[in-house]
C-alpha cells in the first residue's frame, strides 16, 4: 500500500472504531432481550447534545462532561427504557411488530425533546473529549485518538465475548422470558444488563462521533443509525464480524476520498463516498437471511370509536373557506401527509411494515415536478415501480426485516437522489385549474375523497386472499395463494398513495423541499400511524391535522406529541382492562 493510500486507510480507523462500538451496543441489547434497539442512534443524538450543553452552556469540563453522560445519564436512561418501556412488553409477549413501534416511539420522542430544547441549526461545536493531534508510527501519520477507540473497541469486544459464555441461559431467555423465570434465570436482571450496555455504547458513539460532523437532531440521530448496517451484515451475531464490516466500510470511505471525478460521475462519487454505510446499510437487509418474521399489529383500539374519514374531509373543506391565506397554505399539506398516512393502511391489509414511506412519498414530489402538469397522475405509477423495485430483494422476509430494509432504502433514495441538484427540479407546477391556494386544497381534498373510496373497496371487498395472508401466511400458500405476488401487489398499492401524497405537498409548495421527505420524517409518519392504529381512516387523517398544527407552531412539537403517543396509546387497551379487573375483583 503507497504511503497515500496507507494515510486515508489509518484516517478510516476512527470512524470504523465508533461505527464497531455502535454495532458492538446493538449486538449487546439483541444478544441479551432479543430487541433491536432501532431508538440507539436517537440515544447517541441526544447524548451528544446532553454532552455539548454541559460543556458549552454549563462550563463543565470535556472529560467530565463525557463521563457523566456516558457512565450516569445513559445506564438511568436504559434503566428506565427496561423498566418502562420494554420490560413490559417483553412481560405481555408483545411480538417485534409492537417492539419495533415502541422503539420507534423512543426516537421521535428523544428527536423531538431535542428540538425543542436545543433548536433544529446545525452545529459543529461538539466537544472533541479525546486527545486531538496526530503521531508518527511506521511512516504514517496517526490521529492521537485511534489508540483510544481501538482499545475501547478491544474491550467491548471482550467484554461481550465474556458475557456470551452464558449463551443457553440467555437464549432461553429470549426464547421465553416467562418461562426461563420460572426455571430460576435472572430473565429480568440479564436484561437490565443488556439495556444498560446498549445505550452506554450508543451514547459513546454519539459522544465521539459528533465532533467530526455538522449535525443537527435528525441528521446525527441517522448517521448514527446508518451504523445499523454493520450488526445486520454480521447477522447480529458475530462481534468479530461487525468489527470486521465497521472497519472494511469506514476505510473503502477514507479510500474514496483519493479517487477524483470531473462532472456527473464526481457527484455520484462524492454520494457514495458520504454514505457508504447506508450503502451497507442497504446491502445488508437485501442479503442476510431474515432475524424476526412477526407480522404487522393490525391496529390500536381506542375505545372502541370509530373516526368517519368523509366528516373529517367535509370539515377542513369547510375550515378552508375562513381560513386566512397564511393558515390556508400550510392546510394545503394536510391532505397530502393524509394520503402518505393511509398508505400504512394498505400495507396493513397485507401485514407489513414499511419505513420507507418517505421515501416514496419523495418520488411522487419529483415526479411532479419532472413532468409538469400532469406529474401528479403519474407519481403514483412512478411510486408503485420503485416500491416494487425495492421490495422485490427482501418481499420474502416481511415483518421486521422487511421494515427495517425499507427504511435503507428510503435513506439511499433521500442521500443519492433527493440531496442530489442533478436530479431535483426548481419548481413543481399545480394542475392549470387549481392555481389558486383555495381551489388546491379542494382538489386534494377530491383526490382524497376518491383515494379512501378506493382503499374502502380494497380492504372490505375483494381482500379474502389478503385477510388470509395476514391470518397465515403458510396456510396461504398452502391453499393456492401467490404470496409473494400478493405482498409485492400491497406494497406497489401502498407505494402508489404514498407517492400520490408526495406529489401533492410538492405541488402544494411549488417547490421541491428535499427535508420534507427525510427518512427522519418517515419514521415520524410511522409512529403517529402507529399510535392511532394502523385500520381507521378517520384516525390517521386526524393525525395529519394535528401533526401539521403541532408543527407549525412550536419545532419538534409534533415527534414529542407522537413519541408520547407511540408509548401510551398501544398500551391503554391493556391497562384499563386491568384497571376494570382490579376495580372488580373482591376487595376493591
Amino acid at each position: 500500500m503507497s504511503g497515500g493510500a496507507a494515510d486515508l486507510a489509518v484516517a478510516g480507523f476512527g470512524t470504523g472504531a465508533v461505527a464497531a462500538l455502535s454495532g458492538l451496543g446493538v449486538l449487546a441489547t439483541y444478544r441479551v432481550t432479543g430487541v433491536l434497539n432501532v431508538a440507539f442512534g436517537a440515544v447517541g443524538m441526544f447524548a451528544a447534545y446532553l454532552t455539548r450543553a454541559l460543556v458549552r452552556d454549563a462550563h463543565v469540563p470535556g472529560y467530565v462532561a463525557g463521563l457523566v453522560v456516558v457512565c450516569c445519564f445513559a445506564p438511568l436512561l436504559g434503566l428506565g427504557l427496561e423498566a418502562a418501556v420494554f420490560g413490559p412488553l417483553q412481560a405481555r409477549a408483545a411480538d417485534a411488530g409492537r417492539l419495533l413501534i415502541a422503539g420507534f416511539g423512543v426516537t421521535v420522542l428523544l428527536v423531538g425533546v431535542a428540538t425543542a430544547v436545543w433548536g433544529e441549526q446545525a452545529r459543529t461545536d461538539a466537544p472533541m473529549l479525546l486527545p486531538g493531534g496526530t503521531m508518527r508510527l511506521g511512516g504514517v501519520d496517526v490521529p492521537t485518538a485511534v489508540p483510544v477507540e481501538l482499545g475501547l473497541v478491544l474491550a467491548v469486544a471482550l467484554g461481550l465475548a465474556w458475557f456470551s459464555r452464558g449463551g443457553p441461559a440467555i437464549r432461553a431467555v429470549i426464547d421465553d422470558r416467562r418461562l426461563a423465570e420460572l426455571a430460576g434465570l435472572p430473565a429480568r436482571r440479564l436484561a437490565r444488563l443488556g439495556w444498560v450496555a446498549g445505550t452506554v455504547l450508543a451514547a459513546l458513539t454519539g459522544v465521539l462521533l459528533a465532533p467530526q460532523l455538522r449535525f443537527d437532531p435528525t441528521t446525527l440521530t441517522l448517521v448514527i443509525f446508518e451504523t445499523l448496517g454493520v450488526a445486520i451484515a454480521a447477522r447480529l451475531r458475530s462481534a468479530p464480524l461487525a468489527i470486521l464490516f465497521a472497519f472494511g466500510t469506514a476505510i473503502g470511505q477514507a479510500e474514496l476520498t483519493g479517487v477524483h471525478l470531473q462532472g456527473a460521475a464526481g457527484s455520484v462519487l462524492d454520494a457514495v463516498r458520504s454514505n457508504l454505510f447506508v450503502v451497507l446499510l442497504l446491502l445488508a437487509t437485501w442479503l442476510t437471511p431474515a432475524f424476526r418474521t412477526d407480522e404487522v399489529p393490525r391496529h390500536v383500539s381506542l375505545g372502541g370509536a370509530r373516526w368517519p374519514p368523509y366528516v373529517l374531509i367535509l370539515l377542513i373543506a369547510l375550515a378552508g373557506a375562513v381560513l386566512r391565506p397564511v393558515d390556508l397554505r400550510t392546510a394545503l399539506t394536510i391532505p397530502a401527509l393524509a394520503l402518505v398516512l393511509l398508505s400504512f393502511r394498505v400495507l396493513s391489509s397485507g401485514g407489513l411494515l414499511s419505513l420507507g414511506q418517505a421515501g416514496l412519498a419523495g418520488i411522487g414530489a419529483l415526479t411532479a415536478g419532472w413532468a409538469p402538469g400532469w406529474g401528479v397522475l403519474a407519481a403514483p405509477l412512478a411510486g408503485a415501480a420503485v416500491a416494487a423495485v425495492f421490495a422485490l430483494p427482501t418481499i420474502r422476509q416481511a415483518g421486521l426485516h422487511l421494515a427495517v430494509a425499507t427504511l435503507a432504502a428510503a435513506t439511499a433514495l433521500s442521500s443519492f437522489l433527493f440531496n442530489q441538484p442533478l436530479f431535483t427540479p426548481s419548481s413543481v407546477h399545480r394542475p392549470g385549474f387549481a392555481q389558486s391556494d383555495k381551489a388546491y386544497l379542494y382538489f386534494e381534498l377530491v383526490v382524497l375523497t376518491i383515494a379512501i373510496a378506493a382503499l374502502t373497496i380494497l380492504v372490505r371487498g375483494p381482500a379474502l386472499r389478503l385477510s388470509a395472508l395476514r391470518d397465515s401466511e403458510i396456510a396461504a400458500r398452502t391453499v393456492g395463494i401467490a404470496v409473494d405476488r400478493e405482498h409485492l401487489a400491497v406494497f406497489a398499492g401502498a407505494g402508489a398513495m404514498a407517492a400520490l401524497g408526495g406529489a401533492l405537498w410538492a405541488a402544494g409548495d411549488q417547490v421541491f423541499d428535499a427535508t420534507a421527505f427525510e427518512p427522519a420524517q418517515g419514521l415520524l409518519w410511522f409512529a403517529a400511524a402507529a399510535a392511532v392504529g394502523f385500520t381507521d381512516s378517520g384516525l390517521l387523517i386526524l393525525a395529519a391535522v394535528v401533526l401539521v398544527i403541532a408543527e407549525n407552531h412550536i419545532a419538534g412539537s409534533s415527534a414529542i406529541l407522537v413519541g408520547v403517543a407511540t408509548l401510551v396509546l398501544p398500551a391503554w387497551p391493556a391497562l384499563r382492562r386491568e384497571v376494570t379487573s382490579r376495580a372488580g375483583s373482591p376487595g376493591m
